[in-house]
């Protein structure tokens, strides 16, 4: 009988936390190759509880090392010095901004959302922000002068926002929404707003949406609507019920107003099996820009599940289901944070149909910040990799195209089960705190103590 033989290789050392007391522990992230199958697995030991591992990438190709150009590290990239970054693979722990900075001030902001509501018209068992129920008078909304101060604080640090996000709760809620998407709006330092909606109130008050449609303006806005399939399996799960009637409907008045859209869909084991279902709706709506698909992580009301998805999960799951339709080659990691944190792919829609992106552009050949950096600095991951890469000038070239491209768009948040805090230090994806202050989208929902 022959034995599959198993070769390990330590890719990195970082910061993980402990899945059972959530206390930050060290941790190494190791590839495995077994019966010709390459996993990624993230061990970490607790003082504690011991040492407990889980796979953070069921396929090994999907998983990247740390983004930047040797040449732009401590020593050329030689590890011969210890650097601001301290032990190879880190920044934060050891790394020391300038006094009265957080290192979020510091980084570059690709998005910042803010909760401009804390109540929810839904009570989705699955909410990472845990948001309590609410309408009418039992709405919980800082005032809207607040909010603004909190923007308009931001653009001041950092000379303006790319995208701001308006999230919750659930955002349609606040009492005087439309006067602050309208500010928003009108904001030259704002170049774009995200608005994070269950579409319930689009769905159902015909007001609301009569409004929406006068206020919102094309090519500076878009809903990120949240959405789990087309199937059945899975809807009770992730929101208690089951909502694909309300969604269509509300899909189906923004494409009246022309409202472009992001299909936001949270992946549990349950609708894994119809990814390329989700995908195939989407190209059908002509104002629906893309799909983005985010593995199921237990922070806010933190769902208790045995199996954890990942990127790889994903793309693979993607790919298969369609049929010859997409390919691997189709995605790539985003050059801005670091490369785990976010995946993008394209679909292209030609005369001749719908086609692969890779029939056109080899993601490899403009893939230069793929290189393995042993030291980081502060400074050097202050710049966002989307302004000084080719890549993150083709990806704003397709974005600017959205007629003709679908986008696929992977975001895995962190939980304590796959906490990498190396992630955490390369963040671009920030939360404007209740204090005005910025955060890790991933470090804010956490709950750990300490935030």
């Amino acid at each position: 009988m022959n034995i599959p033989l198993l070769t390990e290789e330590l890719l990195k050392n970082t910061t993980g936390r402990c899945p059972v007391c959530h206390s930050a522990c060290p941790a190494e992230v190791w590839k495995s190759v077994e019966g010709g199958k390459s996993r990624v697995f993230l061990r970490r030991t607790c003082p504690e509880h011991g040492e407990t591992s889980n796979c953070i990438s069921s396929d090994a190709r999907f998983y990247w090392l740390a983004q930047g150009d040797p040449q732009n590290a401590c020593c050329g990239g030689n590890a011969c010095c210890a650097g601001e970054g301290g032990a190879p693979g880190t920044l934060g722990r050891n790394a020391v901004a300038p006094k009265g900075d957080a290192p979020f001030e510091k980084l570059a902001t690709c998005l910042a959302l803010i909760e401009i509501v804390n109540s929810c018209n839904l009570a989705c068992p699955t909410c990472y922000a845990d948001s309590q129920v609410g309408t009418g008078a039992k709405i919980e909304a800082p005032p809207l002068e607040d909010l603004k101060r909190r923007i308009e604080g931001v653009i001041e640090r950092k000379g303006g926002i790319e995208i701001l996000q308006l999230s919750g709760g659930e955002p349609t809620l606040h009492p005087e929404f439309f006067e602050l998407l309208e500010w928003a709006l009108a904001h030259e330092k704002i170049d774009y707003v995200l608005l994070n909606t269950n579409g319930v109130r689009i769905a159902t008050d015909e007001a609301f949406a009569s409004r929406l449609e006068k206020t919102f303006r094309y090519g500076g806005m878009q809903l990120y609507l949240q959405f789990d399939g087309v199937q059945a399996e899975g809807q009770v799960y992730l929101r208690g019920g089951d909502l694909r009637e309300m969604r269509m409907l509300a899909i189906e008045r923004c494409g009246a107003m022309n409202l472009p859209v992001t299909l936001a869909m949270t992946v549990t084991p349950d609708n894994l099996p119809h990814l390329w279902e989700a995908i195939e709706f989407g190209l059908k709506c002509k104002h629906v820009r893309g799909v983005a698909f985010q593995p199921m992580f237990g922070s806010g009301r933190r769902p208790q599940r045995s199996t954890r998805l990942n990127t790889a999960d994903i793309i693979l799951g993607a790919v298969g289901q369609s049929g010859g339709r997409l390919k691997f080659e189709d995605f790539t990691p985003l050059p801005c944070g670091d490369p785990n944190c976010a995946t993008i792919g394209y679909l292209l829609k030609t005369p001749l149909g719908v086609r692969s992106i890779s029939d056109f552009i080899n993601f490899a050949e403009v893939q230069g910040f793929l290189r393995d950096k042993v030291r980081y600095s502060l400074d050097d991951l202050a710049k966002c990799g989307c302004e000084n890469q080719p890549l993150g000038d083709l990806l704003k070239k397709f974005e600017m195209d959205e007629t003709h491209t679908f986008r696929l768009f992977i975001k895995p948040f962190m939980d304590a089960w796959s906490w990498d805090e190396d992630r955490i230090d390369r963040c671009c994806t920030h939360v404007i705190r209740p204090d005005g202050k910025l955060d890790s989208f991933c470090r804010y929902y956490s709950g750990f103590a300490g935030k």
